[in-house]
């Protein structure tokens, strides 16, 4: 079956929707109407993106209301196979009943009706496609119902406990599945059953026989309620496909703004600088047009509403940022001018003339910004709130669950953790104690894009008033980047110079120190929970250097006596 195409997907839609009585007293859920259109519609037209030309349905409840939903038995062209079943018969008996509609060596993408979704389906075909297994399902990093376990090789060992194998990590499975005919020769024709169950059992048999990858890029939205489907109903799906191409409405807003005819082809390149419910396209167009990059955004965080107005503010008072191109608010767009590939993370390697250069360059920028007073912000201009000590509270928190807990597997007794929490209130105290800046808040190597030899800060929605020690300690104490000490301390006193501090050399090096131990907490934090939890493991390999950063800054200011233990501890903890 290697390089065959799925051309079929079955759309499950016979469920009996109680959760959502009484609207789905008389109607399907997967009927219910949304945007104007069947609920199902949505899952038909992420389907489409995988390349399928046929869709099968399973219907019970209220089977009739498919007939007038559909009445020319299609979708966008594609027919549309209806297989009533008198007899709910679940997951796998539903599989089974459409065994004769399937030719003998097909491949079928499964997924539920009444989700709405526009997670990459590529990517489960191509996990699919080179792990060779029976089945494969698309697995999330959260959710509202994380019962699949994965052990440490990444692979399903257990389905709802039924194994008693809970492995090293919950994930939630979508409902969305690739499946081999051959998965059906397990199932009994007629008998009423999950595939859930089946799942188990192949493991049981053959660990490592059921295939999953966990996609968390896109959206995916159980309508488990009346409260959540009258939410969704009244804001209306904001699900974007991928298909490599851009969708009618990017498509619109890219030609108006870069003024291309009807008859030029868009396509979208994905770049690697996402993040925080925002992606990033090159846009490929007409030869000798200068690149530009799209950016979608979410709701999920408020900050990416100001992206463009920060950007703009920034441009305003001399601070290097990509400019702006063109804003669509309600569609979430912003075109912007392309600034290329190469960060100060991708120059890490450079000589120490190179890179100093650089990175006092930066400094430069960061010095502007840090010297416009907040109080002189413009009227509108609407910034995350500052920095207090509930979000210093918030961020040695983050770091005690999700770095000390999850990842180091240490629980602090009551009378250490009351004594950290009085260390770490008084720290954050001191620096609260700075006068205000503005703040970049993530100012690190890879939000540093080198253009002409030149500086260009991004990512910077999330700015800020704070400490200006804050951005200072995530620059040179970057996890990500191996400075030596006398590096380090070189650009620490060329800031100092070029900024103008009152603070004389000691207390600006010890406030320093304390900036870099609260951000190293912050991004400890960060790494664990998106390692952990949000399946990208990659971060994982970052809080050794972090660590070994907290280590040294706790043990050079010495005042953090009990928060320099907890780090040697963690260190201790992972064999680092």
């Amino acid at each position: 079956m290697k390089g065959s195409k799925i051309r079929t997907a079955f759309i499950l839609g016979a469920g009996l929707g109680k959760r959502l009585r009484p609207l789905t007293l008389d109607c399907p859920k997967p009927l219910l109407p949304v945007g104007g259109r069947p609920l199902i519609t949505f899952a038909m037209d992420h389907c489409l993106t995988a390349g399928v030309e046929r869709f099968i349905m399973n219907t019970h409840h209220c089977a009739e209301a498919y007939d007038s939903g559909f009445p020319e038995r299609s979708w966008r062209g594609w027919p549309i196979l209806f297989r009533h079943e008198p007899v709910l018969l679940d997951t796998a008996g539903a599989l089974k009943n459409i065994e004769d509609l399937l030719a003998d060596d097909e491949r079928l993408l499964v997924c539920n009706g009444d989700i709405l979704s526009d997670l990459p389906l590529q990517r489960l075909l191509a996990a699919h496609e080179t792990g060779g297994r029976e089945v494969t399902l698309v697995l999330r990093s959260d959710g509202p119902l994380r019962n699949v376990c994965l052990d440490a090789k990444g692979e399903i060992c257990d389905f709802r406990d039924i194994l008693g194998n809970p492995g090293v990590r919950r994930c939630l499975f979508t409902g969305i599945y690739a499946v081999e005919k051959r998965f059906l020769r397990r199932l009994t024709p007629g008998k009423v059953e999950s595939v859930v169950p089946v799942f188990a059992e192949m493991i049981r048999e053959a660990p490592g026989s059921v295939a999953s990858v966990v996609i968390d890029e896109g959206q995916w939205l159980d309508i488990g309620d009346p409260e959540a489907y009258a939410r969704i109903r009244a804001a209306g799906p904001a699900l974007r496909y991928e298909d490599g191409c851009a969708a009618p409405e990017e498509s619109a807003f890219i030609r108006g703004t870069l003024g291309l005819s009807v008859d030029e082809k868009i396509a979208l390149i994905p770049v690697g600088k996402g993040g925080s419910d925002r992606d990033f396209f090159r846009v490929a167009a007409a030869a000798g047009r200068p690149p530009v990059i799209l950016m979608r955004y979410g709701r999920m965080y408020e900050e990416n509403d100001g992206y463009a107005a920060v950007a703009s503010f920034l441009r305003g008072i001399g601070v290097t940022v990509p400019e702006i191109c063109s804003h669509d608010p309600e569609r979430r767009l912003i075109l912007m001018e392309d600034l290329g590939d190469t960060d100060l993370y991708a120059l890490r390697g450079a000589p120490w003339e190179v890179r100093c250069d650089l990175y006092e360059k930066t400094l430069a920028l960061a010095a502007k910004l840090h010297a416009f007073s907040p109080d002189r912000l413009p009227t509108g201009l609407r910034l995350m709130p500052g920095f207090d000590a509930n979000l210093y509270r918030w961020e040695r928190d983050y770091f005690r669950e999700h770095c000390v807990r999850n990842v180091c597997r240490i629980d602090l007794a009551g009378g250490d953790d009351e004594a950290l929490e009085a260390e770490l209130s008084a720290l954050a105290g001191r620096l609260l104690s700075t006068p205000p800046a503005l703040v970049h808040r993530d100012l690190q190597s890879q939000n540093v894009m080198i253009r002409g030899g030149a500086p260009v800060l991004i990512d910077f929605q999330g700015m800020r008033p704070g400490s200006p020690f804050y951005d200072l300690g995530s620059l040179l104490c970057d996890p990500y980047i191996t400075f030596r000490e006398e590096e380090r301390l070189f650009l620490l006193r060329h800031y100092h110079e070029i900024s103008g501090s009152h603070y004389d050399g000691e207390a600006f090096r010890e406030l320093f120190l304390l900036a870099s131990a609260q951000r190293l907490m912050q991004a400890l934090g960060a790494y664990g929970f998106l390692g952990l939890r949000r399946g990208k493991p990659h971060f994982l390999a970052h809080i050794h250097p972090a660590l070994e950063n907290l280590v040294s800054v706790t043990a050079e200011v010495g005042r953090l006596p009990r928060l320099y233990a907890l780090a040697c501890r963690c260190r201790t903890a992972l064999g680092t």
